[in-house]
């Protein structure tokens, strides 16, 4: 996502804001300000209390989305067919690079979106899983309330691929290895966001947008290979039988939805990049529904 986001810097598409600014409502308000009167992303380059620049409403403009997938004729729909009867490339597996820093999950921006909201939450990371007993990767988007350095509760939504391979996992007493990918390349983010069949790889869809296939490398703490030039990578379990009080929290639907009883995402490690970027998504808004529409494009 960093190549990307460097090309709008580059392009001019960029709006910087250099104060400090509270990861506690206001973040989410200057994006929302912004977002009224322009497409433009945002770079906050300092989040009281942490180190890392913020990225909003990179994914906030459908003409990003047709230029992320080569749609040079203006046709989203039309490039994204071409793009998935593409032959498959499978990805690679490489070595971790050498600028990769353990850290802890408070030390990532705590972005408290709306008023209301039961706390920090990561909103914009994509999750990767591997159904039990072998099976290709998913790509999934789950809403993340931080609790501690080592728990998060996630709402898994259930028509995901994410929430059967829990499921079945739970069944046989089993916690679910699963990474969360914050700032991982565009195409991985397209991917995570269309309506992929069940048993198809959508790391060879990613590599189809991308035109290359994903270098990947392996995680630290459980068996699941990332790709190499994700900003930041949270690995851990989806512990099974076992559900505790996750939100409120305000949903795309322009409503809160009140506390329930999720799921428990168990930390065993956090990864940056040297330089990371974290990316925060306002769920409802522009750059929410432009991935949305990607999902029934």
């Amino acid at each position: 996502m960093r190549d990307y986001f460097e090309k709008l810097q580059r392009a001019g598409a960029v709006r910087e804001i250099t104060r400090e600014v509270s990861g506690k409502h206001e973040l989410a308000a200057v994006t929302q300000t912004s977002q009224r009167e322009s497409d433009a992303a945002l770079l906050f380059h300092k989040v009281t209390g942490s180190r890392f620049p913020v990225m909003t409403n990179i994914f906030g403009s459908r003409a990003r989305l047709m230029d992320m997938i080569g749609a040079q004729d203006g046709s989203f729909c039309r490039r994204w067919v071409e793009l998935m009867r593409s032959p498959a490339l499978a990805p690679q597996i490489t070595a971790a690079p050498n600028d990769l820093e353990e850290i802890k999950l408070t030390d990532l921006p705590q972005i408290t979106y709306f008023e209301h909201d039961g706390g920090p939450y990561l909103t914009a990371g994509v999750f990767l899983a591997r159904e039990p007993g072998g099976g290709v990767p998913n790509l999934s988007f789950h809403r993340s309330q931080i609790i501690s350095d080592k728990e998060l509760r996630v709402r898994l939504g259930r028509s995901h691929h994410l929430t059967q391979y829990q499921a079945k996992a739970e069944a046989r007493s089993e916690a679910l290895e699963a990474a969360i990918l914050l700032g991982p390349p565009v195409s991985l983010v397209l991917a995570a966001a269309a309506p992929i069949a069940y048993h198809e790889n959508e790391m060879e869809v990613a590599g189809k947008i991308e035109g290359n296939p994903l270098k990947l490398r392996r995680c630290q703490t459980v068996d699941l290979e990332v790709p190499v030039d994700t900003e930041i990578v949270i690995e851990g379990r989806i512990l099974p039988g076992l559900r505790r009080p996750e939100g409120p929290f305000g949903e795309f639907m322009g409503y809160y939805v009140p506390v329930g009883d999720n799921h428990v995402f168990e930390v065993s490690a956090v990864t940056a990049r040297r330089g990371a970027l974290f990316h925060g998504l306002i769920c409802g808004s522009p750059e929410d529904l432009r991935l949305l529409e990607v999902a029934v494009a």
